[in-house]
């Protein structure tokens, strides 16, 4: 089931719906054609890890912006 509603997660952020959260393992197809990319531009220490991705285009989009301020925010609390 998981890997059901992570492959519909994926599809709804690469028709460009929103910016997902993903395990990176998971969307690793969707990041080699480029179809999404990471929003964050920080290093992964920790094998257990989620990524953040968007459509490439969607990178500066204000709402997409104000989502990952907002959770680096939180994260970092």
């Amino acid at each position: 089931m998981l890997f059901e509603q992570v492959s519909i997660i994926a599809k709804a952020a690469t028709a460009e719906l929103g910016i997902a959260l993903l395990p990176k393992f998971l969307i690793q197809s969707e990041l080699d054609k480029k179809e999404l990319v990471p929003a964050l531009d920080l290093p992964v220490t920790s094998s257990f890890g989620y990524y953040l991705v968007t459509p490439h285009e969607q990178l500066t989009y204000p709402p997409v912006v104000a989502f990952t301020k907002w959770l680096l925010k939180v994260a970092k609390d």
